[in-house]
Parts: C-alpha cells; sequence; structure tokens
C-alpha cells in the first residue's frame, strides 16, 4: 500500500512538474521576444549613430550576454569577420538553427529577423531605422500574443496537468 502511495505522489509530481515546463516555456518565449525587442532598439541607434558597420553592430549586440539571442549575433559576427568571401544570406542560413534550437522562439519571430538583417546595409540610414521600426511594431504585437497565450494556455495547460496526475491518482487508488 506504501509503494502504491508513493508511486501516486510521484505520479502526481511528475504531471505538476509537465504543466510547470509547459508554462515556462510560455513565459521564456514572452521574455525572449521582449530581449528581441531590446536588441533591435540597440542595433537601431547603432545604424543611427552611422558610425558602425554591420559587423561592428553584431558585436556589440552579440557582447550582450543576458540577452537569449547574444550567442546567434556574435557567431554571424564572426562569420562575417572571419570568412569574407560568404554572402550574409549564407552567413545567416548557417546560423538560424540557433534561433530556432536554443531559444523559444517560433518561425514567425525568426523569419522577421531573418528579413530584417537581409535588408540591413542595402539602404540608406533612414530606410533601415524605418525598416527596424516595422519589424519592432511586428515583434510587439507578436509580444502581446505572447501574453495572451501565458493568461490562456499557460494556465491551462499548468492546472489540467495538476489535475490529470490527481486523477490518474485516484484511478488507482
Amino acid at each position: 500500500m506504501q509503494i502504491k502511495i508513493m508511486i501516486i505522489g510521484v505520479l502526481v509530481a511528475c504531471s505538476y512538474l509537465i504543466g510547470e515546463y509547459i508554462y515556462k516555456a510560455y513565459t521564456n518565449r514572452h521574455k525572449q521576444l521582449n530581449d528581441l525587442i531590446r536588441i533591435l532598439e540597440i542595433i537601431r541607434m547603432d545604424l543611427s549613430f552611422g558610425m558602425y558597420t554591420l559587423e561592428e553592430i553584431f558585436k556589440r549586440v552579440g557582447d550582450k550576454k543576458e540577452y537569449c539571442t547574444s550567442q546567434f549575433f556574435k557567431k554571424i559576427e564572426c562569420e562575417l569577420h572571419n570568412n569574407q568571401a560568404k554572402v550574409l544570406d549564407e552567413i545567416l542560413n548557417d546560423n538560424m538553427y540557433l534561433l530556432t534550437k536554443e531559444t523559444y522562439l517560433q518561425n514567425k519571430e525568426v523569419d522577421e529577423i531573418k528579413k530584417l538583417i537581409l535588408t540591413l546595409g542595402k539602404s540608406d540610414i533612414e530606410s533601415q531605422t524605418r525598416m527596424i521600426d516595422l519589424s519592432i511594431e511586428n515583434l510587439k504585437k507578436l509580444t502581446s500574443e505572447t501574453k495572451e497565450d501565458i493568461d490562456k494556455k499557460g494556465m491551462v495547460y499548468r492546472k489540467l496537468s495538476t489535475v490529470i496526475g490527481l486523477v490518474i491518482g485516484i484511478i488507482l487508488i
């Protein structure tokens, strides 16, 4: 009987932890989108001064370790510096896995970043800042969606997984 109670306790604890993991995924995505918006604002400021190359801008952003995408920008900066023969498009395609695998960002955010980076350096400063502002606005819309996802889906998964664990535990008793 004690073994059965311990197994039920472990089952309920595991179901609770699964719900917490799903909830954390939603909150981490929201946080990472906000970080991405801050990074784009930094890039916009650096471009508006007009004193930095893309390589230097990516280095400055990549050095900010508190952001989830710092490794991505650092890797792009290194490849821009070391591989003069490679085009930015190739470098981006080689490193997009860092955004998709290492972060909670979804394809729409990754595509937005890819489109933005590919347009940088191809027009005047004002056009580039407008493109960055447009990307920031699009990401802010996605941020409001992620906030709703946290409030709706995240809480539902969190509570539902715990309830399912309790129901299974009661059935096993």
